[in-house]
């Protein structure tokens, strides 16, 4: 069965690799076609940004912007979400905000 996240270092990889990377304010993103009919999510929070509790809450927010922008997306891609240092004073609307901005440039609103 295939997992609907990113979760193999060789998927990760792979789409490090061969994506386009698209860089924001709080975010940077790689997206790679793949061959499922769904979008797979990857996060990545660098142990630089903060203590575990702070890791994990981005890790949360990113996570639930990511579940309500996906509804709005092309299926189809590998996401992986890098987050920057500077992301823990942003807020979720920020954060949000950010997102989808990212996706506008990569063209993956329907």
């Amino acid at each position: 069965m295939i997992k609907r996240k990113l979760s193999k270092t060789s998927e990760f990889k792979r789409v490090f690799s061969e994506g386009r990377r698209i860089e924001g304010k709080n975010l940077i993103i790689f997206i790679l076609k793949n061959d499922y009919n769904f979008n797979r999510p990857g996060i990545i929070i660098k142990k630089e940004t903060g203590k575990a509790v702070v890791r994990n809450k981005i890790k949360r927010r990113l996570r639930e912007a990511f579940q309500l922008i996906n509804k709005k997306l092309s299926l189809g891609y590998d996401i992986i979400v890098l987050a920057k240092n500077n992301i823990r004073e942003s807020d979720y609307f920020e954060i949000c905000h950010d997102l989808e901005s990212l996706f506008c440039k990569g063209k993956l609103f329907l």
